[in-house]
């Protein structure tokens, strides 16, 4: 078991990333070529869409921290957007609106059974979207009241409420070694 502290105070010159799980530190998995490629191509659309604006896109070098009472976790996903003040914390997040996740065969059953439920436990959360990374399909989870999940497979695009933008899903996946739905 390891402390906050000294996990936050590790991250900082560790080589290799972990997440940090209620005292146990999971290392990161390695990114494919595909999933990587996703992760451009919308921190390329979705950075020129905030330019201007109160919101900032953040990569897998700011960590996401979850704290409730009795389970302290800190994520590194994909991709984050906060809107407005941020905290003081330099390295994590605690109030992101909108987070995205490409997911690997490596990391797909622990994204959606231990960090899907555990993002949604941050109430400033209002999106969450998965990527295969294996086909142009997408599920998105938004707040309304409760969570509610939607899952689309080659529709022309996804609609992200919470910064107000829609994404062609072809030209993500264009070119990409995946099967076309």
């Amino acid at each position: 078991m390891i402390s906050v502290a000294a996990y936050l105070e590790n991250e900082k010159v560790a080589d290799l990333k972990s997440e940090y799980v209620n005292g146990r530190c999971l290392p990161l998995v390695g990114a494919s070529q595909v999933h990587d490629q996703l992760c451009v191509r919308l921190a390329r659309v979705i950075g020129a869409h905030l330019a201007g604006t109160d919101c900032r896109l953040f990569r897998p070098t700011v960590k996401t921290h979850i704290h409730i009472p009795g389970d302290e976790r800190f994520y590194y996903p994909d991709l984050q957007v906060a809107c407005g003040e941020l905290a003081e914390q330099p390295d994590f997040l605690e109030s992101p609106k909108l987070i995205l996740e490409v997911l690997s065969p490596a990391s797909e059953q622990r994204d959606r059974e231990e960090k899907v439920p555990a993002y949604q436990a941050i109430p400033a959360l209002e999106e969450l979207v998965l990527f295969a990374h294996d086909a142009p399909r997408i599920e998105i989870w938004r707040r309304d009241g409760a969570w509610v999940a939607e899952t689309l497979s080659g529709p022309p695009t996804l609609r992200l409420a919470s910064i107000g933008i829609e994404l062609r899903v072809r030209q993500l996946y264009a070119g990409l070694a995946v099967k076309d739905h």
